[in-house]
């Protein structure tokens, strides 16, 4: 949730019990109010009633006045609410005094009612009215506090802004627009230190590692080559021959690991890698001859179903890097007499193989070094490279054992067309 919708969902949550307190308050004094004002009007009706029984008139109209004989003095008066069931067999709601006097030596009780039906139409409709006003009073400071915040957090946005199009290869330090908020001023200065820190780091890491990449690649080629002159010499033993040849073969191991490592570094960074629209499935058949050696030797069956015109935006490298990963992934860990099928149609490739059931979870496969074989040929980069290098071009990857195969799909979402 967006921090100006958080502000605005708190101001508004916290406002409702505020509003329902003054509302319930309200009510209850606009209810106290209208009753003073009845139990007033009873007191005038009761002591007018008395002044015309002293006048000698008659005063009966019920149910509003009614006079009866009282057996004993009693003195005083009282307030009631009380329910009389009307002609149409309907209760009706009343406010009633009770009150006393002696009149010509005669005791008399006087009821004098009210009709508060009209009491309680004007409470609910005041109820009402301060209801939709405290609707709309809430629905308006919403907007309000809103256009308010979304006004003061102007600045805060536009730091995010320049923070997620800030690159740690930008050769300048970024520059923050300057705010009348002091606060954000602090926390831009703080962001710009942050950031100038960040890339000084990030340059010292990079340049390591090339120099480092750079300065084990050199011994590695002259190892290489000295071992393999030796190799070509006659005067060794099968023995000698065999160490030579594993330390070979692991010299050629930690090369591939060194490289892959140095491309990982790189595929951090879209801008070092230029792209073009590039031929999908012209780039598979490529590969899939290339490892056509391979296939033989395994007697893989190959289907493909391919759409010729589905193109890719990437860096040509990078894409053959890629699908060379992924189906000499198919490939290595196929079995005998195996089948690889290769779907590529709308914006979706799909790379299956047959196998054997994954050890562990099939997500474990995109980490570092992992490997489910203990094969010496695989450094368990391959994978990795994969991700990294969807991940640099929004593809989305999954990868699943389902129905005896495992299936890596990807999903290219800036694909074109040719016409």
């Amino acid at each position: 949730m967006k921090l100006i919708n958080k502000i605005s969902v708190y101001f508004l949550l916290s406002s409702i019990p505020i509003f329902i307190l003054i509302s319930t308050g309200q009510y209850f004094a606009i209810e106290k109010v209208i009753t003073g004002q009845v139990d007033e009007q009873l007191e005038n009706i009761s002591a007018k009633t008395i002044q015309e029984i002293k006048d000698g008139k008659f005063v009966s109209f019920p149910p509003f006045v009614e006079v009866s004989l009282y057996n004993s003095k009693v003195s005083g008066k009282s307030f009631q609410n009380v329910t009389i069931e009307s002609k149409d067999d309907e209760d009706e709601p009343f406010r009633q005094i009770t009150s006393f006097a002696q009149i010509g030596g005669k005791n008399y009780r006087i009821i004098a009612r009210i009709s508060l039906i009209e009491k309680e139409d004007m409470l609910a409709s005041l109820f009402m009215v301060s209801i939709y006003a405290i609707i709309i009073f809430i629905m308006v400071l919403f907007l309000i506090n809103k256009i308010v915040s979304k006004k003061i957090l102007k600045d805060f946005y536009k730091t995010l802004a320049l923070l997620e199009d800030y690159s740690l290869s930008s050769k300048g330090d970024i520059v923050f627009a300057k705010s009348k908020i002091k606060e954000f001023n602090k926390l831009n200065e703080s962001f710009k230190y942050f950031a100038s820190k960040a890339r000084n780091e990030f340059r010292s890491l990079k340049e390591f590692n090339e120099e480092l990449n750079h300065e084990i690649q050199t011994p590695i080629a002259v190892i290489k080559s000295k071992l393999e002159i030796l190799l070509q010499s006659a005067n060794l033993d099968e023995e000698n021959l065999r160490i030579l040849d594993t330390s070979l073969k692991n010299l050629t191991k930690l090369e591939r690991i060194n490289k892959s490592i140095l491309l990982l570094n790189k595929l951090g960074h879209k801008e070092l890698f230029e792209s073009a629209d590039l031929n999908i499935a012209e780039e598979i058949k490529n590969i899939i001859s290339f490892y056509a050696d391979f296939i033989n030797d395994k007697n893989i069956t190959v289907n493909l179903s391919l759409n010729d015109s589905i193109k890719a935006n990437m860096n040509s490298s990078l894409l053959n890097i890629m699908l060379s990963n992924l189906i000499s992934n198919a490939i290595r860990h196929n079995i005998q007499n195996g089948v690889i099928n290769i779907t590529l149609k709308d914006n979706a490739l799909e790379i299956s193989n047959s196998g054997n059931k994954p050890k562990s979870k099939t997500e474990n496969f995109f980490i570092r070094f992992y490997k489910e074989s203990d094969s010496s040929d695989s450094i368990g980069l391959g994978l990795t490279i994969v991700k990294k290098i969807c991940e640099l071009y929004d593809i989305q990857i999954t990868n699943a054992f389902i129905d005896d195969l495992h299936c890596a799909k990807l999903l290219f979402n800036k694909t074109v067309k040719s016409k």
